[in-house]
């Protein structure tokens, strides 16, 4: 056993001090490159300090200053509530409680994903001066989103809680928000190296969230799918966005637990994204300057 050590660590040391140039994936194969998550705990004060800057900011444009990150989307609610009310007959608190939090929920990953894709290319002028991991930027946008979501559904969660939805399954809202913020993650720093590799993906996937807003379940439930067409459900529920809204709704109105499957599944789903996300912004760190002519 210990001469299969030694004869590894020799290996290590011989492959360490000769010529031999790894390549694909680097960052896996040589452990001084897997720095992702060290890199993070070295620059986690720079991401707190534009993180509550950002925050500030946004607060800062506006008049409503903060009172806008709820103004906004109960303004969105009342637009789809009062569309989708003449449609289907569907009024009152419990109608506006379950668009809410399907607006609330899609703002959070849209609104991260769509502004966080853009992140590293609106940031060259700092990137050609400063050697900076390129995921700082994109997860500082995560962040400012989240805090304002979080905001938003402290206040949600408080209506519902007035209202008569005080439920043990509430305990299953943590695990929620958590798959979700990791889905965000994965797709914004996978979609932001695309996205500065190459313009057009920025309008493609536009297009993509334009058609995820009517088919994620914002304005309409699971269980009006199910009975539309169980073939459209067994689709639907693919939707990762849209098994996560549906799982707030789950323990926000319905007093349920999710539908724990789905939610692995989702979960699942997330993780890989999160995974590719990784690796994808790790290959591409120190080539993207140079791939885009910066």
């Amino acid at each position: 056993m210990e001469s299969t050590v030694a004869l590894g660590w020799s290996l290590l040391q011989l492959f360490h001090r000769s010529h031999i140039t790894w390549h694909k994936p680097y960052y896996l194969l040589d452990f001084r490159h897997m720095t992702v998550f060290h890199k993070f705990v070295r620059y986690k004060d720079i991401i707190l300090y534009r993180t509550l800057a950002g925050i500030k900011s946004e607060a800062r444009q506006n008049y409503l200053g903060y009172v806008w990150f709820l103004a906004e989307p109960i303004l969105s609610t009342a637009v789809l509530y009062f569309a989708w009310s003449q449609i289907n007959g569907s009024k009152g608190f419990e109608a506006v409680l379950t668009i809410l939090i399907g607006m609330v929920a899609w703002g959070w990953f849209e609104g991260s994903v769509m502004n966080g894709a853009t992140a590293i290319k609106a940031k060259f002028h700092v990137l050609s001066q400063f050697d900076l991991p390129k995921y700082i930027f994109p997860v500082v946008t995560i962040l400012v989103n989240s805090w304002k979501s979080m905001f938003v559904f402290g206040i949600i969660l408080v209506m519902a809680l007035v209202n008569g939805h005080a439920s043990i399954h509430l305990v299953w809202l943590p695990v929620i928000v958590f798959v979700q913020f990791f889905l965000i993650v994965g797709l914004t720093l996978l979609i932001s190296i695309g996205v500065t590799l190459l313009n057009d993906l920025n309008t493609v996937m536009a297009t993509v969230f334009r058609l995820l807003f009517f088919v994620s379940g914002l304005f309409f439930t699971s269980a009006t799918v199910r009975e539309v067409s169980p073939e459209v459900y067994s689709l639907f529920c693919w939707n990762p966005i849209a098994v996560l809204i549906d799982a707030y709704r789950a323990v926000m109105q319905r007093g349920e637990s999710p539908d724990l499957f789905l939610l692995c599944r989702a979960a699942a789903i997330a993780f890989a994204f999160f995974v590719v996300g990784l690796l994808v912004n790790a290959y591409y760190d120190k080539k993207i300057l140079k791939l885009t002519n910066v």
